[in-house]
């Protein structure tokens, strides 16, 4: 397990990196994850409504939809945060089959609310999550054919969900691109400086062996900072 305390935007947060229990089935290895989780947030007094995003791994994608099922079940109301889920292998350390990088927040200066914006009809992941200051979206994907084509699309989406919550590209602090092996880095950096006004001072890539369907060559995730009023 990899367990972080750190402060980021004026917030504190804990990070927490786990694998599941190799050998079990998958389904008890991704709900076993859950439940430490649990256990390492009360030990620092927060609990599943401090999360703000989750990353499921999975070393197959039988084990990534294991993982994903059992996010479902565990985060739900108001602990529903901005999630991602990948295929990839390389994640494990141990002979799990699961994994998970999940961030939690502890209550913001003022306890403002947490605001949690839902699809019509509802879907398994969220709209965005705002918890002021900052603004979570979740990664988001697109299955038609190519790098180019799926960079506008989600990109686009983005756009109008940033514009939602008050934000824009200027405004966010950390994007998280998510790009299939077989995907060419070059062109995806080349697509997000042409489309947006995103810096590339505050996006992080990392290669993965997929997604949840086949055919998708990368998944974005953005947190954004929310203007201070006047």
């Amino acid at each position: 397990m990899r367990k972080r305390l750190f402060s980021w935007q004026g917030q504190r947060f804990l990070y927490l990196g786990l694998e599941a229990e190799p050998g079990l089935a998958l389904d008890r290895q991704a709900d076993a994850l859950f439940r430490r989780v649990e256990e390492e947030l009360d030990s620092v007094g927060l609990a599943l409504v401090n999360t703000v995003r989750s990353r499921i791994f999975g070393r197959s994608a039988e084990a990534r939809n294991a993982g994903s099922a059992a996010r479902t079940k565990a985060l739900t109301g108001l602990a529903r945060a901005a999630g991602s889920s990948y295929i990839a292998p390389p994640f494990f350390s141990s002979a799990a089959d699961v994994g998970l990088d999940l961030f939690a927040m502890a209550t913001p200066v003022g306890n403002p609310p947490r605001r949690v914006a839902e699809y019509e009809p509802r879907e398994n992941f969220i709209r965005h999550l705002q918890w002021d200051p900052l603004v979570f979206l979740p990664g988001m994907t697109c299955e038609e054919p190519g790098l180019a084509v799926q960079c506008r699309d989600i990109l686009s989406r983005v756009g109008a969900l940033l514009e939602e919550t008050g934000c824009s590209f200027e405004r966010v602090v950390r994007a998280s691109f998510y790009l299939h092996r077989d995907a060419d880095l070059d062109e995806l950096l080349e697509l997000v400086t042409s489309l947006t006004s995103l810096s590339l001072d505050h996006a992080e890539i990392e290669r993965v062996d997929g997604y949840s369907r086949p055919g998708k060559l990368i998944e974005m995730e953005f947190t954004a900072l929310k203007p201070t009023p006047r």
